[in-house]
């Protein structure tokens, strides 16, 4: 009895564990995934274009293996979102993507905003309390998604991955902009443009296993 409530704590433990899928993943419909996207974006690679009237179409399940809702962008002219319990139908996006042949998505969850970005153009920053719809922020507000599932009606996904470190910018640094999605494990070293001088303890800095960066304290100032 002992060894069975063993093997099966350890294989709740492994369910659960926080997605670190660092490799491109063939997209399987209907098949849940652990995903905790508030703590990780979800890349989603397609090559359909805007005007396809293809879908992106995937579900969102809490821990307890309850529906929370759906997010779908329809890559329509001009390409548009929708949010279960946020919006009442298809909207267009603010920002349209850049037309290239291959696209890479990003979907990523705070407790408070959800944030669709196309090839590292960022085309949706929805803010759960701007809704028209009382249910919104009851829905998505907080730390609810564990899980995701591509609808069986989604038609563009065609790989996915877990999402790197997030780009960012120091100003009076030799490169200036880091790109999205630095995969964990990788280092950079930042070196100041003429007339700037290092702050901080360290020039270089990592992209950890939880997909933040070792430290978001360096800066070039300028002497």
């Amino acid at each position: 009895m002992r060894l069975i409530l063993v093997l099966f704590l350890s294989t709740a433990f492994v369910l659960w564990k926080p997605a670190t899928c660092s490799e491109w993943t063939a997209v399987k419909r209907t098949v849940k995934i652990p995903w905790d996207l508030e703590g990780t974006s979800l890349l989603i690679k397609t090559n359909y274009t805007a005007g396809s009237d293809e879908m992106i179409r995937v579900r969102m399940l809490d821990e307890s293996n309850t529906w929370v809702d759906t997010v779908r962008v329809k890559l329509s002219s001009p390409m548009q979102y929708y949010i279960g319990s946020c919006t009442s139908d298809y909207i267009d996006l603010p920002v349209q993507p850049p037309d290239e042949v291959e696209n890479i998505w990003k979907l990523g969850k705070t407790e408070t905003t959800i944030i669709i970005t196309c090839n590292g153009v960022e085309v949706l920053n929805y803010m759960f309390t701007n809704s028209s719809l009382s249910s919104c922020d009851t829905t998505w507000g907080g730390d609810v998604v564990e899980q995701i599932k591509f609808n069986s009606v989604d038609t563009a996904s065609e790989f996915y991955k877990a999402a790197g470190c997030s780009a960012f910018a120091v100003e009076g640094s030799t490169q200036g902009n880091w790109n999205d999605d630095t995969e964990p494990g990788t280092s950079i070293t930042i070196t100041c443009i003429h007339n700037y001088v290092l702050l901080g303890d360290n020039a270089v800095i990592t992209c950890l296993d939880n997909r933040t960066w070792s430290s978001e304290q360096v800066q070039c100032r300028l002497l």
